[in-house]
């Protein structure tokens, strides 16, 4: 019972992999395939579309109903091009985002590996890009907002 995806539903609680924050955010760039934040007019693209940078993605959720606010970047992010936080309420949000489709993949099973028996692993999949929520609930509303899969790995 190890990887769960499912399309445009709920997931994860990523923890951060490096726990300093930093400033070494690049600029923010237009998204590659635009914002796939959703509107009264259109829906997010089923696979999430890809994003430049974290800030853009967290720009899209805010758009789509999701308020990330007080984003920190991550410093030296292990297997991502870049990382960083945001919170909506009380609730910590990880944002990476990742060279290719392969490794943007590559995370979820890793982060279930990593937290095996200790924490659940809940987490939105995008071509590019993931956002670790708090639980299936949260996941879902980053799914509504951006697309994207939804994976839950239960302890």
């Amino acid at each position: 019972m190890r990887t769960r995806l499912i399309p445009g539903a709920a997931v994860l609680v990523a923890l951060a992999l490096t726990g300093c924050s930093g400033s070494d955010e690049p600029p923010a760039a237009t998204p590659t395939t635009g914002s796939p934040a959703a509107s009264a007019s259109s829906r997010p693209p089923v696979d999430g579309g890809t994003f430049d940078s974290p800030l853009l993605l967290v720009e899209a959720l805010n758009k789509g109903g999701v308020a990330c606010k007080n984003y920190e970047a991550i410093a030296q992010p292990q297997g991502a091009v870049a990382r960083g936080r945001c919170y909506v309420g009380a609730d910590e949000y990880t944002i990476g985002i990742y060279a290719s489709a392969a490794d943007a993949r590559a995370q979820p099973d890793f982060q279930a590996e990593l937290l095996e028996g200790v924490s659940d692993v809940d987490m939105v999949l995008g071509r590019n890009w993931t956002v670790g929520c708090p639980g299936p609930t949260t996941c879902r509303e980053v799914a509504e907002a951006l697309g994207g899969e939804v994976f839950h790995e239960p302890a």
